[in-house]
């Protein structure tokens, strides 16, 4: 057995994510930044919640990404108690932590939950997290692109040079 290998451990969660649903999918992703004492597998919910994280750890600022942190209690706008789990829980290089939530622009728009992050963040223990944001998939660069699959952007840069010019000799050959 190699002496300098180790498995990813587990990265800490609150709640498990549902085996089965028609709304999500199950991605899982493994933080190998080299800031971390073990490299950890974050399993996340949705292909947003990916995205979102490729942007996270791009960040020299962020040391550590919690996925599903434990929920926080907020009162609505009637007075009721609720909660909310978000989706990340940044620990940042000065110290500071930062809640992250992720949803598509539509649900946003449609929930209102902006002014519901508005409520959260008014009430949320800042022992919990000093400030919340909230990532859509209009803060997506470009969805077609991920970092972390480099034959995606070899096939984007090929579509950017154009089709190369093949001779009919050569397209036999490649035939």
């Amino acid at each position: 057995m190699n002496p300098f290998f180790s498995y990813p451990v587990m990265g800490p969660a609150s709640r498990t994510i549902p085996s089965r649903s028609k709304a999500s999918s199950r991605v899982q992703v493994v933080d190998t930044r080299p800031c971390l004492k073990h490299h950890t597998v974050l399993r996340l919910e949705s292909g947003l919640e990916a995205a979102c994280y490729d942007q996270l750890i791009a960040n020299p600022d962020v040391l550590e990404i919690q996925a599903q942190p434990p929920k926080v209690q907020y009162f609505d706008g009637l007075g009721k108690l609720k909660s909310h789990t978000f989706d990340f829980l940044l620990s940042m290089r000065d110290r500071k932590r930062v809640a992250v939530a992720v949803r598509p622009l539509e649900r946003v728009r449609k929930w209102r939950f902006d002014q519901t992050l508005e409520l959260i963040a008014q009430q949320m223990p800042r022992s919990f997290a000093a400030s919340i944001l909230l990532f859509t998939d209009a803060d997506v660069p470009r969805p077609e692109i991920v970092p972390h699959a480099p034959a995606t952007l070899l096939i984007e840069r090929a579509r950017e040079l154009g089709a190369p010019a093949v001779s009919p000799a050569h397209r036999m050959m490649l035939a």
